[in-house]
């Protein structure tokens, strides 16, 4: 409507943000040639009062749009949509003009075959986005995931849109963003008010909002052209839904990354809305037998609404909508189009069994083929094919799968980085090279836990069919737990990932096939000494005793505030201290956080149910009760229940936060200019290593976990120069 106005078209629009009142006046407006265009949701069809209005007026376009959504076979089938055919025949089949951007060959057919097109001239513009990159991450979990979404945002140039998969994760990855990434970034989704949506989309559409973090509620309008990034936080449903949101990026032309986080267990919601979307045959029965036993009224109609039928039946509205339809399709009710304020008109024929049979059986038919395509998403997400090549095979379209940046990969083929790596030669570089061929040379899939046992040789009897494996007992001499560090390594590095959904089982990634196929030297620990170690040994207990007087310091009976300015730090760095006292067990959280503050965010903990997260927990509490009193309350929590290891909260130092952006920045501009992703040149995990121990030597920097020569003699002489500038 924004559009069509700004460029003098008469259009209007009519939709349920209206009152009854002003709905009329349009419609009136509509009958008497006010307007050129008229804007409605396919549900608007089933409104007598609207197919009145439209009864005497000429149509000479009738346009569909997302008309994947007529087809039961496309990924987003809304049965509002059928009555787009019916309508047509009504309006006297006028010229119609079906769009849809994610349409398989089958769902094209079907959209022909349901609007009764003849003769259709099919417009196909082909699928590939040339200028979009397509990544996909693994991601095992909730910390992960915000992690990758605070380095994307720390990369990213330009506006940006993150799908969430629930509401819930929403509003908390879009108060990440806010409270710890520092994005001014708003959230998004259905149960929103409907002025609170309009005045996000605004703001983002407008420019004054540079991300949103939504659920799939946000799209339709959303037309940007310097969106330069989509990151979907959880797995889509299908690929149909995952290039449409991607698609939204890059509009410009200019390039733009399509970013997905796969965990294996996203798919666990998936599975939940396949099985609770579709009415099952007893449910269907229960709709139609209390539809029977409704009286009607003089006019021989019976009228009801939504929900009387839900609280009569107990089937959610969700599933009630694709009740009714398929009832309908069956002959045992007959619909007349609905009255204003959401009254349902109907009457109630006979349904044979064979028949409700018959209605269960699409709906179960419509349940395999959701299942279907969460595979084939799925498939996308594990492979370590061309991605660009599968999505336009799924839509039919054989066209080179040309682009300047295709996938991750592809990149991870490139010579470019393949030159970057050497022969391995020592014991821990040759052993990440026998986890990655065992994975490789099995016969059958394995998860993490077996693969670990069958390495170090495990007499469980479960372990019987791996006692023939090439590498069974290959680590027997390493402890358990040794071996399982190597795989975890292996994971986070990218030479391995997750595939799968309820039970995960190993893969080699594209990165791993490159490395075993070279016999590349990969950057593992085994928990060996390692040059430099002592060094960085005496760095850790110089922080001790800074922190232990930071402690005595406060048993004096000093406010943090007081410690800060005696001894010239900052209060974060003080903060930092106490959280760190307080994990350990060393200082109690109430000599640091008074009574009543701390009883606020052990509530807000409470709440919450997790204290894995700390922007949720800020949202709840004043604005006045900053990160670092949340940060200690937290750890004490953390010791006190037993959660996890309360040493992973720490804040690091202001000074080592400091020369980690700085070596951020500097690894920015490295990337752009080499054209590669930043995690080639180094991950964030080695620049915060970097950062914690400010290396002075060539001899200091190769002790780092994750530089070996080749980096060393690439970059290491820029990042001593900024470690040295650092102080």
């Amino acid at each position: 409507m924004d559009g069509l106005a700004r460029r003098g078209i008469a259009a209007t629009f009519v939709n349920s943000t209206l009152d009854a009142a002003e709905q009329r006046r349009r419609l009136r407006g509509l009958a008497a040639g006010e307007y050129k265009i008229i804007l409605v949701a396919p549900e608007r069809l089933r409104s007598r009062p609207f197919r009145e209005a439209l009864a005497p007026v000429a149509l000479s376009l009738l346009v569909v749009d997302e008309a994947h959504c007529l087809s039961q076979w496309g990924h987003d089938f809304r049965p509002d949509y059928l009555h787009v055919a019916e309508a047509r025949r009504e309006f006297r089949a006028p010229v119609t003009l079906a769009l849809t951007a994610t349409a398989t060959p089958r769902v094209q057919d079907d959209i022909v075959r349901l609007l009764s097109l003849q003769r259709p001239e099919r417009l196909v513009t082909g699928f590939n986005r040339p200028n979009l990159s397509l990544e996909v991450i693994s991601a095992p979990n909730a910390g992960v995931k915000l992690n990758l979404v605070r380095e994307l945002l720390a990369e990213a140039e330009g506006a940006g849109i993150i799908y969430t998969g629930t509401r819930r994760e929403a509003e908390e990855v879009a108060a990440f963003a806010r409270d710890e990434c520092g994005v001014a970034a708003r959230h998004y989704h259905g149960a929103l008010e409907a002025t609170l949506r309009a005045e996000t989309q605004d703001a983002f559409m407008a420019g004054d909002v540079p991300l949103v973090v939504a659920t799939n509620a946000f799209g339709m309008g959303i037309d940007r052209p310097d969106v330069r990034f989509v990151l979907h936080y959880n797995l889509p449903g299908s690929l149909e839904a995952y290039y449409q949101e991607a698609g939204r990026a890059g509009r410009d032309g200019l390039p733009a990354r399509a970013v997905l986080l796969y965990s294996p267990k996203d798919t666990a919601l998936h599975e939940f809305f396949i099985e609770n979307n579709a009415p099952s045959a007893g449910e269907l029965r229960r709709v139609y037998e209390h539809l029977r036993g409704l009286g009607p009224d003089e006019s021989g109609e019976i009228r009801t609404i939504a929900e009387a039928i839900e609280a009569a039946t107990g089937v959610p509205q969700v599933k009630l909508r694709v009740a009714l339809d398929q009832l309908q399709a069956a002959g045992a009710i007959q619909r007349a189009p609905d009255d204003d304020y959401g009254v349902i008109r109907l009457s109630v024929l006979a349904l044979p069994e064979s028949a409700l049979q018959n209605v269960a059986a699409q709906a179960t038919a419509r349940q395999e083929l959701k299942r279907e395509q969460l595979d084939l998403m799925v498939d996308y997400a594990a492979t370590n094919d061309c991605r660009r090549r599968k999505l336009l095979d799924h839509f039919g379209d054989d066209s080179p799968a040309d682009a300047p940046v295709c996938c991750d990969n592809c990149l991870a083929r490139l010579p470019q980085v393949a030159t970057e790596t050497r022969a391995a030669e020592t014991q821990a570089e040759r052993a990440a090279l026998i986890v990655l061929d065992a994975v490789a040379k099995l016969n059958w899939d394995v998860g993490r836990g077996k693969l670990t046992k069958m390495l170090k040789g495990s007499a469980a009897a479960e372990m019987a069919p791996y006692r023939k494996a090439r590498y069974f007992g290959k680590f027997e001499a390493l402890p358990l737990a040794d071996v399982e560090s190597l795989v975890d390594q292996l994971l986070s590095a990218g030479y391995l990932k997750q595939v799968g959904a309820r039970l995960p089982t190993l893969k080699v990634a594209p990165k791993g096939e490159a490395a075993l196929s070279a016999r590349a030297a990969i950057q593992v620990d085994l928990r060996s000494p390692r040059p430099g170690a002592s060094r960085q040994r005496q760095a850790r207990n110089g922080a001790n005793d800074t922190m232990a007087e930071t402690g005595r310091m406060l048993v004096s009976g000093m406010a943090p505030e007081a410690i800060a300015a005696a001894r010239a730090l900052t209060v974060s760095t003080v903060y930092s201290h106490l959280a760190q006292l307080i994990a350990d067990g060393r200082v109690p959280v109430s000599a640091v956080v008074p009574d009543p503050i701390r009883l606020a965010i052990r509530a807000a903990i409470e709440a919450e149910g997790s204290s894995d997260f700390l922007a949720p927990l800020k949202a709840r509490l004043p604005e006045e009760i900053d990160y670092n009193v949340i940060r200690c309350v937290v750890n004490g929590w953390r010791r006190e229940h037993g959660e996890g290891d309360p040493k992973a909260l720490p804040l690091p130092s202001p000074a080592d936060e400091a020369l980690f952006e700085r070596l951020r920045a500097w690894r920015l501009e490295t990337a752009r200019a080499q054209g590669v992703p930043s995690y080639v040149v180094f991950p964030d995990l080695v620049l915060r290593a970097i950062a914690a121990c400010h290396p002075r030597s060539s001899d200091e920097l190769l002790a780092v976990h994750g530089i070996g020569n080749l980096k060393l003699e690439k970059y290491g002489a820029e990042v001593l120069a900024l470690v040295a500038a650092a102080g």
